[in-house]
């Protein structure tokens, strides 16, 4: 039996009543369609670093260059120990060989993109990051990662969906004592998808597969795995598909 497809998620997506109000944002997709499939890997930053629930709302604060993590009623600055606790757990998830990961919009720790950050005057803009998200990204790039929003875009919701799968056959190609040769199988395997996202990024990898020999394996690895998913997160369009036939 093959092993299941691991997809790490904001708890509170599952119906989990983590949230600062005591509540919960299950995503019927993500629990009744999706999770028939995958494994879920369920991750609360907030609740793991000791917050209750329900507990103070929490938020970004610009200070300088720097945006903080700060109870706004206490004034308590959560920024250390949030980023001492991603490292920490994200360390630990590396064991459970994740595929993908669904994050809530909006969160102060997991939104992926124009989370709320609050100037010295307590305005706000929306152009920031969670902090969990944050370090998420900067230590698996190549992870496909969406928030549960976005997912509600069928193209989007598709194409995170193919990241998923492409991603596990190409961590199942590096885990074991693959050659140039599996890696030029894999390359030829995956044409016509490379090539309904990205023509150019098909013939780029391409490109390294012909001189891997000459390389050392570690860079065509890395070099080779952030060109096909990077590939692969470009939408497909009706010229593309239209050109592959």
């Amino acid at each position: 039996m093959s092993e299941p497809i691991r997809i790490g998620v904001s708890a509170c997506l599952l119906g989990q009543e983590v949230r600062y109000d005591g509540g919960h944002k299950r995503d019927p997709f993500l629990v009744e369609t999706f999770g028939r499939y995958v494994e879920w890997v369920h991750v609360c930053p907030e609740v793991e670093i000791g917050l209750g629930t329900p507990r103070d709302p929490i938020r970004l604060e610009r200070a300088g260059r720097d945006v903080r993590l700060v109870n706004p009623k206490t004034g308590t600055d959560l920024t250390r120990k949030m980023r001492t606790y991603a490292a920490r757990r994200l360390a630990a998830l590396e064991d459970q060989d994740l595929c993908g990961y669904i994050l809530k919009k909006d969160s102060p720790s997991c939104g992926l993109e124009q989370v709320r950050v609050y100037d010295g005057r307590g305005v706000p803009s929306r152009n920031g990051r969670g902090l969990f998200a944050e370090a998420l990204l900067r230590r698996c790039p190549n992870l496909p990662v969406e928030e549960e929003g976005r997912l509600n875009d069928p193209r989007i919701r598709e194409n995170f969906v193919e990241r998923v799968f492409a991603y596990r056959r190409l961590r199942s190609l590096f885990a074991g004592r693959w050659t140039i040769g599996d890696l030029a199988r894999f390359h030829t395997a995956h044409k016509l998808q490379l090539l309904s996202h990205s023509p150019k990024a098909y013939a780029t990898l391409g490109r390294l597969v012909a001189r891997a020999k000459g390389m050392p394996r570690d860079r065509v690895r890395a070099h080779y795995g952030a060109e096909f998913m990077k590939a692969l997160s470009e939408l497909r369009t009706p010229w593309r598909h239209a050109s592959d036939q």
